[in-house]
């Protein structure tokens, strides 16, 4: 390549010494047929003023044979082609040609030439004489009149010899100067290319990554200049190459760690990138993923219409989507046009936000505070509409008055457990509540538990059953809590169960937790229902809980208070023949 270099650098150097003087023999070769050119018109143009007057002075005017006679004696004198014209462009006489056979003269261009500006010149290829001739015609005049035109004619054969010899001499002298300069050519490309040689190849080292060489050149010459300013350069590509390594590792980092979706789709709709969390949202590889068009890879249509809008009106675009696969999933997506230098598209960065829990807790929030005010609706307008009757006169019937204060004292009660069902509940969600963790029997609180219901459990006809094991089985819990949690399981089997039924409690030990169960055989649970139950507010039977005073907070406490003990809470039913709610706990806190 370096050799094809020089032999370019000297064939470059050659070629402009040849066109140089081919240049210059050019011109001067042209300035040289100027001026004979010129000198040869002013000759011709001077002998043929002057045979112009012998023209005027013949006593005989313009007789043909005369002027054939004449015209043979001033070419012999001149050594030029004479042709003598009158006004008319009749041809009077011809040194060469008989003139009576000559075609009239009158529209040759130095005949018009010389009528026009008063002399002429012409050189053109004679048909008559087969050479390229000279012609320089003047008007003759008589008292201000014309009355005709001289012509002379030369041919141009011997100047044109003489300028193709001196062609041949041009030629040879830059055959010799071409001999002397390819030897210089070559000495000085070879000066030339071999520190170039030498910068390429540093710059092909450069190129490979190898950023610590540096160029060995050494001159203070332009050539220098390139070797400090390659080096330079070296070094700034190192920089810039780690600092753009370090910010892409970064990104990929970030991108990677996000828990976002991430998409870059170009100009062109073709997928750049994709984040894991994108590969998860949208179930596709991301390694696969890039240089696809997007509307081919995404199965989301609402997504690739969000997508090619933002390309298209190069503005922000939001849109919600509802996926279902792997899992059903409701996405935020933000589109927004990302831009090169010079301000001109270059693509669109989508990026996916998990909102499934934000909407699930916005609905939640919603049926809470449906609840919430259903529930306390109905208790403060039996206490309104019956304080309302009382004031109205019904204070006066004793008998009356006590069945309203009853009924008013029992939606009270009805009404300050639900505000402490819910203050408890929240406290319990909140997190901020403090467990008093200590060992505590299981086996006893179960049995206390049962106690605590004996005579409910007699009131409604229903008897209960203890599986119980003989030895304790201790529990690091905070015992007021677990408590609660039994009540609301046994409260809600005996609500739920008509009279004749059966309550039972069970507790079994097992190597790392243990497992409470309290069954029933009431009406249980129907199947759509059963991942509904711990939800606030929710009840199966809707009129048996109220009736019974339930708030529909018991097993949203139970689930809140088994979760902070690092514990997990179920259910197992079947419609009219009962139901069965356990939870676990581990036997030692965690931490």
């Amino acid at each position: 390549m370096f050799r094809r270099l020089r032999w370019r650098m000297t064939a470059t150097y050659i070629g402009l010494v040849i066109l140089s003087m081919l240049m210059l023999g050019a011109f001067l070769l042209h300035s040289l047929e100027d001026y004979f050119y010129n000198n040869l018109e002013a000759r011709l143009q001077t002998q043929a003023l002057l045979a112009c007057r012998l023209v005027q002075e013949q006593p005989d005017g313009w007789n043909t044979a005369f002027m054939e006679t004449l015209a043979e004696q001033i070419s012999s004198d001149v050594g030029a082609r004479v042709t003598i014209i009158d006004a008319k462009g009749v041809v009077m006489g011809d040194s060469e040609e008989n003139a009576a056979q000559m075609e009239n003269h009158l529209n040759r261009p130095e005949v018009l030439q010389a009528r026009s500006r008063g002399s002429g010149m012409v050189i053109r290829h004679s048909s008559t004489l087969d050479a390229d001739m000279m012609y320089v015609a003047v008007p003759i005049t008589e008292n201000g009149r014309t009355t005709g035109f001289m012509r002379l004619a030369l041919p141009l054969t011997e100047i044109k010899h003489a300028f193709f010899k001196l062609w041949s001499a041009v030629l040879i002298a830059i055959l010799l100067v071409v001999l002397v300069t390819a030897p210089v050519s070559l000495g000085l490309g070879k000066k030339v290319t071999e520190p170039v040689e030498r910068l390429i190849d540093f710059a092909r080292q450069i190129s490979r990554g190898n950023y610590h060489l540096r160029a060995r050149v050494t001159s203070n010459d332009e050539i220098g200049e390139l070797t400090r300013t390659l080096d330079e350069m070296a070094q700034t590509i190192k920089e810039k190459v780690n600092l753009i390594t370090e910010g892409k590792n970064k990104l990929e980092a970030v991108l990677a760690g996000m828990t976002s979706g991430v998409i870059f789709v170009n100009k062109k709709g073709r997928i750049d990138l994709v984040n894991p969390a994108a590969e998860k949202f949208l179930a596709f590889m991301a390694g696969g993923a890039a240089d696809i068009p997007h509307n081919a890879l995404i199965r989301y249509p609402e997504l690739s219409e969000a997508i090619n809008e933002a390309l298209q009106n190069e503005k922000v675009v939001k849109q919600e989507i509802k996926i279902s696969v792997p899992e059903e999933t409701i996405l935020e997506a933000t589109i927004s046009p990302f831009r090169d230098q010079d301000g001109k598209l270059n693509g669109v960065v989508a990026v996916l936000h998990d909102i499934t829990q934000i909407r699930k807790l916005e609905r939640m929030r919603r049926e809470f505070v449906d609840n919430v005010s259903h529930e306390l609706r109905t208790p403060v307008t039996a206490v309104k509409g019956f304080t309302e009757t009382l004031l109205d006169g019904a204070l006066d019937d004793r008998e009356t008055c006590r069945e309203f204060v009853e009924i008013i004292d029992r939606e009270a009660g009805r009404l300050s457990r639900l505000v402490q069902d819910l203050l408890d509940l929240s406290r319990i969600e909140s997190k901020h509540v403090t467990l008093k963790r200590k060992p505590v029997d299981m086996v006893a609180l179960i049995r206390a538990t049962a106690v605590k219901f004996q005579g409910q459990l007699e009131s409604a006809g229903l008897k209960i059953n203890l599986h119980l094991p003989a030895s304790p089985i201790f529990v690091e819990v905070d015992s007021d809590m677990m408590e609660q949690v039994l009540i609301n399981l046994v409260d809600n089997a005996i609500k739920y169960t008509p009279p004749g039924g059966l309550v039972e409690m069970e507790i079994a030990g097992r190597e790392q937790d243990i497992v409470v169960r309290v069954r029933d055989t009431g009406i249980g649970i129907p199947p759509e229902d059963l991942d509904r139950v711990f939800e606030r507010f929710y009840r199966v039977d809707k009129a048996r809980s109220r009736a019974r005073g339930g708030t529909g907070l018991g097993l949203s406490i139970v689930k809140h208070i088994v979760d902070i003990h690092g514990g997990t809470v179920g259910v197992n039913s079947t419609p009219g023949k009962g139901s069965e709610f356990f939870f676990t706990l581990p036997k030692k806190a965690a931490g």
